[in-house]
């Protein structure tokens, strides 16, 4: 009996640790999932990328349609009016109307072209990144033929941005919040309870990663359900398209091996399904957004889908750290300024030479 009891005592106390081993585990990853969301802003130089690039969108947005504005949005546009009205918008994004003249469509894409300005020298950062999106979506309502998955992907991930800080980085909202600290005054007039704005920050950029990987694997899933995708032909017959040939001798150079269709077939269903496991270490992580990186850049240029392909990479560079943009910054600063100083450097002038010349030849005759 003595040696069942020693027997029970020690299981009870292995049972005991296990349970305190498990509270104390539960504990410390809640204190730190705690800490990382409260504690700081998470980011930083990813969503100032998305900023920039954001910005970049908005501007080429305007200047590739502003020759066709008024067949899309203006007063040419009547022919797509069926499709208006099934619009689930409703008025309060009515800002472009169809009805209206056509210089004051002009007027309003030049507004949109000057907030994507702003959003890239980041001036009013979050004043102008919500401008953009109430813009942008008024821009999609009133052009309904004209709206695609870039579209969606544009809007949803600028509304979360939204609630990120997009102007830590390479902004004048940065260099006037330097400037203030430095002189001593406070960064703004009135602030929040700093754990509010660092928790909207990093939900937000959460709700982004999981959006990213629900395009990613929903797309990478539906491939694999294909003959097609399969058979690792799939990607040869939308290159043949002609709305998706930009450049019709690239496409075909592409698809002139049999062997390079189908590595880029089963390149881009791999980097999709996985793409969310990859990100889980750190020389995967590389692998990963590398490899996705390069999609886009192909949608980009063999699709000719070049703001789509923009908008999704925008997103993705969230993923990397900030300790790697800092080291990219301090790698690249000091060569941009010496750039820099020697395009503002003066050449020197060749008429002090061309006078003495001048003077040797009248000594001479």
């Amino acid at each position: 009996m003595k040696h069942t009891d020693d027997g029970n005592d020690a299981a009870s106390a292995s049972f005991g640790d296990l349970i305190d081993r498990a509270i104390a585990w539960s504990s410390g990853t809640y204190k730190r999932a705690e800490g990382w969301l409260l504690d700081t802003k998470h980011g930083g130089y990813g969503t100032s990328v998305a900023r920039i690039v954001y910005g970049v969108v908005l501007v080429l947005t305007v200047l590739v349609n502003f020759p066709y504005r008024q067949y899309i949005w203006g007063d040419a546009s009547g022919w797509a009016a069926p499709l208006r009205v099934d619009d689930s918008w409703g008025p309060v994004f009515g800002f472009f109307s169809p009805t209206e003249p056509g210089w004051a469509l002009t007027i309003k894409l030049l507004i949109l072209a000057a907030v994507g300005i702003a959003l890239i020298i980041g001036w009013h950062t979050r004043t102008f990144a919500i401008a953009a999106l109430y813009l942008y979506i008024s821009l999609v309502a009133a052009g309904p033929t004209s709206t695609d998955q870039a579209d969606n992907a544009f809007r949803i991930m600028l509304f979360y941005f939204c609630f990120t800080d997009m102007s830590r980085h390479w902004s004048l909202d940065a260099r006037r919040h330097a400037r203030r600290l430095a002189a001593g005054k406070s960064a703004k007039a009135w602030s929040l309870p700093q754990w509010l704005p660092n928790t909207l920050n990093n939900l937000a950029l959460i709700a982004i990663a999981y959006q990213l990987f629900i395009i990613y694997v929903t797309a990478g899933l539906s491939k694999v359900q294909g003959n097609l995708w399969e058979r690792g032909t799939a990607i040869y017959y939308p290159l043949q398209v002609d709305k998706f040939m930009p450049w019709p001798w690239v496409n075909d150079l592409l698809v002139s091996g049999g062997f390079m269709v189908g590595v880029v077939t089963y390149f881009s269903v791999f980097i999709q399904i996985f793409f969310p496991l990859l990100l889980l270490v750190r020389w995967t992580r590389v692998i990963g957004l590398l490899g996705i990186l390069a999609m886009h850049v192909g949608i980009g240029l063999f699709m000719g889908l070049g703001l789509f392909s923009l908008t999704m990479v925008a997103a993705d560079v969230i993923f990397i750290s900030d300790r790697t943009y800092a080291a990219v910054e301090r790698w690249c600063a000091p060569r941009v300024v010496r750039l820099l100083r020697r395009s503002r450097t003066p050449r020197p002038s060749n008429h002090r030479g061309a006078a003495t010349s001048k003077e040797r030849a009248k000594i001479s005759v």
